[in-house]
This record gives structure tokens, sequence and C-alpha cells, in this order.
């Protein structure tokens, strides 16, 4: 690299070694915020504000509610997660396993 500008070796170099990390970042990030169940409880006063896993244990206590409506519930709560993962599942797998592989 003999003669490279610090872009030209930040965009040939560093940013290859770098491509895993944001599909991992990516994944964890969305699920987590997907996931979110704590703040929303705390926060939200009004049932129309519920996030999905608020209202799925909104949904359990209530006696008229099947177990078939629960279950297509935490489905499509799952859903996204899922396709998250599998849209950005090489990136994922590169970047766990970038650390693990010796030599």
């Amino acid at each position: 690299m003999d003669g490279a500008g610090e872009f030209r070796v930040f965009w040939q170099v560093v940013l290859p070694l770098c491509r895993p990390a944001p599909g991992v970042i990516g994944i964890f990030g969305f699920t987590m915020i997907w996931d979110q169940y704590m703040l929303p409880l705390l926060v939200a006063t009004d049932p129309a504000q519920y996030t999905l896993p608020l209202t799925l244990r909104s949904l359990r206590s209530d006696d008229q509610v099947g177990i078939g409506v629960l279950l297509v519930g935490a489905f499509l709560a799952m859903l996204p997660s899922v396709l998250a993962f599998l849209a950005l599942q090489r990136s994922f797998l590169r970047g766990l396993m970038s650390g693990a592989v010796k030599g």
C-alpha cells in the first residue's frame, strides 16, 4: 500500500475488515429495540400506546382470548427478528466467527 492515501487505506483495508461488525450490531440493536418491555410498561398510560409484548401480556390475562390467538401474536412478534437475522445472517456469522478462529 505504498503511496496510498488515508482514504484509500481506509476504503481498501479497514472497511473490509470491519464489514461483519455492522451486521452483528444491527441484529442485536434491532432485537433489543423490538422486544422492549420494561420501558413501555413504565411509560405507556393508554393501551393504545402498548408495544407488542405488552399487548400480548394484556391478552394473556383476558379470559375470552384463546391460546391460538396468543400463539399467533407471539409468532408475529418473533417474525421481524427472524427476518432481520436471515437478512444479515452472513454478516452475523462472520462477525461472531472472526475472533473464534485461530491462525
